[in-house]
């Protein structure tokens, strides 16, 4: 048995995407912990007798910030040994990362969920990001990578050695996604459909321009957006999201739904699914909108590229381009909704096929198992 730290910057994010790591490292007889910023965790966690601490993680890029937060977390390590920290997200994985080196953590796991590097950046910005990256692979141990594309360019760059990062992929709960979509075949508005937080890098505004574009073509649409703020969020787009959309005069055939957990009920009520971000790992909402059946649109970027069989399972647009992006619907929409059906299908093939949450979540802790044990994890 050993100590797990599990570090993550919030409590959403624990809820909505540890949880099932969380307690299956705990099935399998560790001593789990973890830390976020925020104390809304679910009573799941305790009947499990998972300790949860809090630790308020930076927002922005603050020097002053992160050594203040490195030292605070350096010092719970110190107080409480642990075999193993394994970090997720940015700002709480650089925390993590550094603190555990200070604190002499035998095991310190990073869990890329998509490198911060991406192909929207000018030259030098993704060179700055790139280094940052590297810098922080010096004081890991181990790398879970998601995105088999990101692992690529690590180890081809020199950044990260061969036998120190695992592409481990991605998994949704396939259980909950089972609703086959059928809206190809009913009556009423063509409805767009797209999930996440308002958060800039997510590509709104590209997916609203595209909409005003085609709606000029098919007026009786809509676009529902699935998705809000949390507290967390220090750069939330929802302003520039609803000016924009009344800016174009869109506004009233655009809804946003704020954050909820029916999430599966929204995307049954689309006919298309976009997902138009600039940078992910392995985009989960994407991965969800296909378990559904929907023919999803996704932006050409790592992950998403390692998902989408282009024209056999959904379709992919370069980012920013949103003008092809209203063409792609519109092909869509002009097609027969047995067509459409047929590409949903597929899609959601894929996502049954290679992206379930339980073989998702083996896969992690088979490879944390095997890092403790000194072998190399597979």
């Amino acid at each position: 048995m050993a100590r797990i730290l599990q570090v993550c910057n919030t409590d959403f994010y624990l809820e909505r995407f540890l949880k099932p790591l969380v307690i299956e490292l705990k099935k399998r007889g560790h001593e789990v912990e973890c830390i976020c910023t925020g104390t809304g965790y679910s009573s799941d966690f305790s009947a499990h007798q998972i300790p949860v601490h809090q630790i308020r993680f930076p927002s922005r890029s603050s020097p002053i910030q992160f050594l203040a937060c490195t030292l605070e977390m350096r010092r719970l390590l110190k107080e409480r040994p642990y075999d193993c920290v394994n970090s997720h997200n940015r700002n709480s994985s650089i925390v993590a990362r550094l603190a555990s080196w200070l604190a002499k953590v035998p095991s310190r796991v990073y869990t890329a969920h998509g490198m911060y590097f991406h192909d929207g950046q000018g030259r030098l910005a993704f060179k700055a990001t790139e280094l940052i990256e590297a810098f922080l692979a010096k004081f890991t141990t181990f790398t879970l990578s998601q995105s088999d594309e990101d692992t690529r360019h690590m180890v081809a760059s020199g950044w990260i050695a061969k036998d120190r990062i695992l592409t481990i992929g991605n998994g949704i709960n396939t259980e909950k996604f089972s609703s086959r979509n059928a809206r190809a075949a009913v009556e009423g508005p063509f409805r767009i459909v797209a999930l996440g937080r308002l958060v800039a890098g997510k590509g709104y505004e590209d997916l609203i321009r595209a909409f005003h574009l085609f709606r000029r073509e098919v007026p009786n649409s809509e676009l529902l957006i699935i998705g809000g703020n949390i507290a967390a969020d220090f750069d939330p787009a929802a302003a520039r999201i609803h000016g924009l959309a009344k800016e174009l005069g869109v506004d009233a055939a655009m809804r946003v739904t704020g954050i909820v957990n029916n999430v599966e009920e929204y995307l049954a009520t689309g006919d298309v699914f976009v997902h138009p971000s600039y940078r992910e790992g392995m985009p989960r909402a994407l991965l969800e909108a296909m378990c559904m059946g929907l023919p999803v649109i996704a932006t050409s970027i790592r992950g998403a590229r390692e998902i989408i069989h282009e024209g056999e399972n959904g379709f992919l647009f370069a980012p920013h381009g949103w003008k092809q992006l209203a063409g792609l619907l519109s092909r869509l929409q002009q097609m027969a909704p047995r067509d459409r059906l047929a590409i949903g299908e597929r899609a959601r093939e894929t996502a049954l096929r290679q992206f379930d949450e339980k073989a998702y979540v083996a896969r992690q802790a088979d490879a944390l198992e095997s890092l403790l044990r000194g072998a190399p994890a597979r």
